[in-house]
């Protein structure tokens, strides 16, 4: 592919990334708005609610900025915060510490949301400040990109969710099918709808019961095919779907790819940690548990994005082969992560009737989980570093 220089985002593409900016900031309003006014029946979902609205209007705001900066072609700062990382990282340890002093743990408090939305996104901005200052000056992005960058990963949920509803169902109806052809298939299949029927009517109380479904083949099947194979694949191509897009005017270096897509990644981290992060709601023990382990799973959104990213800098070059390769690399790596967490759930499923089979499959998933977490964080630093250093030589 001959290569083509670099030319101006034309100016109707900040009005409207203002006006996207716009949107999400009203609708960050409303969202925030809502379990004010509905404290009580939302409950636990107020938090998320809450979380979400934050992000949008904090976002929104960013972009309408960039929007309209960029439309007035003015000049925005880089994304190399020299110490920033560290700035990050106080924050960070000191609102946790603050957070665990909190007299009580109410889903629907304000501050506690304001608590949960900064434990979510400061991991983020200490992960990317390290990954910009171990690319280098040079190839930093402009905080103008970044933010739409970071926007763009965002907006994947909106391919994302029906995409992985449509999965979940494909997925479903093909671990029954699996199941009936096992001897004993139906009767564990007629079981399984008896619970789920008990528990449409009465909602579960018992944590080794809902545990114990997990090791029904049809459900394992299920959270597999769903969650190691369509949730990666489709999650990976749309969250740096503006690489692609962006391709049309500009055509990144190697490195400043790889942070594109890093960013885009961090976004779409930053909307899933805001749900995921909230499921461990029960005390405030946990609840910091479950936030503290997001740092690893944002570590790993932004790696595999990265990685994405650093196909589409390479196809840019002339190396086209190199884009898929590295958009397998991606899938692989995330299938696994989210493997990882399905091996040790069912494993707890399991140490009901096969305690022997149910603590290997949990220790298994914590060595898996654990080494592909030390490989993206090591990823975020070491790959960017070693383009930089060859970028050089």
């Amino acid at each position: 592919m001959p290569k083509r220089q670099n030319a101006p985002f034309p100016s109707w593409l900040w009005i409207v990334a203002a006006l996207v900016g716009l949107g999400l900031f009203i609708l960050g309003l409303v969202l925030v708005i809502v379990p004010l006014v509905f404290q009580q029946s939302l409950e636990m979902v107020a938090v998320v609610l809450s979380g979400y609205g934050l992000l949008c209007v904090v976002s929104g705001v960013a972009l309408s900025v960039a929007g309209i900066r960029g439309w007035k072609q003015r000049s925005s700062p880089r994304f190399y915060p020299r110490r920033g990382w560290l700035v990050f990282l106080l924050a960070g340890i000191l609102l946790a510490c603050l957070a665990a002093l909190l007299p009580r743990l109410t889903e629907t408090d304000v501050v506690f949301s304001l608590f949960h939305f900064a434990l979510i996104g400061l991991p983020g901005l200490f992960l990317f400040s390290l990954l910009s200052l171990a690319a280098g000056s040079d190839a930093a992005l402009s905080l103008r990109h970044w933010v739409v960058a970071a926007v763009a990963g965002a907006s994947t949920i909106v391919i994302a969710v029906p995409a992985e509803l449509i999965g979940l169902v494909a997925s479903a109806v093909t671990g029954v099918a699996a199941t009936l052809l096992f001897p004993g298939g139906s009767d564990r299949i007629s079981a399984l709808t008896t619970m789920l029927e008990r528990w449409s009517e009465r909602p579960p109380t018992d944590e080794n019961e809902i545990l114990a479904i997990l090791a029904s083949p049809a459900v394992l099947i299920t959270l597999v095919l769903t969650l190691a194979v369509i949730t990666p694949v489709v999650e990976e191509l749309g969250k740096t779907l503006l690489l692609g897009v962006m391709g049309v005017w500009r055509r990144p270096s190697v490195v400043a790819s790889f942070l594109w897509g890093a960013a885009c990644g961090l976004g779409f981290a930053w909307l899933e940690g805001i749900s995921n992060g909230a499921i461990g709601l029960t005390s405030t023990a946990a609840w910091l548990g479950g936030v503290g382990l997001r740092v690893f799973a944002t570590a790993m959104h932004c790696l595999t994005s990265g990685v994405v990213g650093l196909g589409w800098g390479w196809f840019w070059q002339g190396h086209r082969w190199r884009l898929p390769l590295a958009y397998a690399i991606a899938i692989i790596f995330h299938g696994l992560w989210n493997f990882a967490v399905i091996l040790g759930l069912s494993g707890l499923g399991l140490t009901g009737s096969a305690p022997g089979v149910g603590y290997v499959a949990i220790g298994a998933g914590a060595l898996l989980e654990v080494s592909l977490a030390v490989g993206a964080l090591a990823g975020l630093v070491g790959i960017p570093l070693a383009l930089r250093k060859r970028a050089v030589a």
